[in-house]
């Protein structure tokens, strides 16, 4: 009996066929499934969405949560202005400022002086050009000395009225990263590279140390809670976070009026993102799609935009949506409608 030698080979060449032709069709899925995924939609008064999802199943699992969220929201927030007149809320910069002997032995080296308007560090080399974008109103400063460090001019007091507690919010929130040392004073503040810094209410507060001591240090802390101690206003976070997905990634929080400050936010923006109008204000956040991400910059970015009405809203996400079409960039529109683009097939 002769033995069937060519059977053998053939099942088994078959058999490689169609494991190369599944592979190929696992690599295919796999290629198109990863990637950079950008996912945008309009709600109501809101543009949501996710930049730097590194898988679709992602970018459309956030897509789906965000939406939950604005769904279900007994309320659309909006912001806060406070009301004229109210003591403890509504106090001009210069009032809050503690006096001398207010703090142990330390004293004021000079004079307050105010900030108004356009007229914010005119005379100095700093940039109000993101103070202003937060809606800068008025402050004032004096810088404090003390006996014991030789009687100079030692510590540097701010206090910037920015108009609502969502723009004091943003701007503090612009200078907290993670790792970042905090100190409750009344509200959280973030000690960083010789700064104070802290938000309540309308206020924003930044306190420079000019030397690094560690009675310079106690005393920024002591004027930190007592002009906390003078805002009444209790410290909140705008209602707005709390449409964003949770896990959000510590010290990733921000609060951008501009796609100026948006832009100084994140450095690895696309090139098309939904254009903000001068009423309204957006939330981000960053998120781990990955457990095993180390560099905190390249996790997920979640924003929500809020517009005044929804009318301004889809205006804005019609413009947004014909500015990716008009650039042929690889684009889908994922099962619960939202614009989906691959970052990384763009040329």
């Amino acid at each position: 009996m002769k033995r069937k030698t060519g059977y053998p080979f053939q099942r088994l060449h078959r058999f490689s066929l169609c494991m190369t032709f599944f592979c190929s069709l696992v690599l295919i899925s796999c290629s198109e499934e990863q990637g950079n995924w950008t996912a945008v939609q309009q709600e109501g008064k809101y543009i949501y969405g996710v930049w730097h999802s590194t898988t679709l199943k992602t970018a459309e699992q956030i897509m789906q949560e965000v939406f939950e969220n604005i769904s279900s929201a007994p309320t659309l927030p909006t912001e806060s202005r406070t009301a004229r007149g109210d003591e403890g809320t509504n106090i001009s910069p210069e009032r809050l400022l503690p006096s001398d002997g207010d703090i142990l032995d330390w004293v004021r080296s000079r004079s307050p002086s105010t900030y108004e308007g356009k007229s914010l560090y005119r005379d100095r080399a700093e940039s109000p050009d993101l103070l202003y974008a937060y809606g800068f109103q008025r402050q004032a400063e004096v810088e404090y000395q003390t006996p014991r460090f030789g009687s100079k001019p030692l510590i540097l007091l701010e206090i910037f009225d920015m108009d609502t507690p969502e723009n004091a919010f943003g701007i503090y929130n612009f200078h907290v990263y993670p790792q970042v040392k905090f100190e409750w004073v009344g509200s959280k503040a973030i000690l960083s590279g010789g700064y104070l810094r802290f938000s309540k209410g309308k206020y924003f507060i930044q306190i420079e140390g000019y030397e690094f001591a560690t009675g310079i240090r106690e005393a920024m802390v002591l004027l930190a809670k007592n002009i906390a101690a003078g805002i009444k206003k209790p410290a909140s976070e705008p209602r707005m976070l709390a449409l964003l997905p949770k896990n959000k990634m510590s010290g990733s929080v921000k609060l951008f009026r501009s796609n100026w400050v948006l832009r100084q936010l994140y450095n690895t923006l696309p090139v098309n993102v939904p254009q903000l109008s001068d009423t309204a204000f957006g939330v981000s956040a960053r998120y781990r799609d990955n457990p095993d991400l180390k560099n905190w910059v390249e996790a997920q970015i979640v924003f929500i935009i809020h517009f005044p009405d929804p009318s301004v809203a889809k205006s804005a996400y019609t413009i947004y949506r014909d500015s990716v079409m008009e650039a042929a960039l690889p684009l889908e529109v994922g099962t619960t409608g939202p614009l989906l683009v691959n970052e990384s097939l763009v040329p």
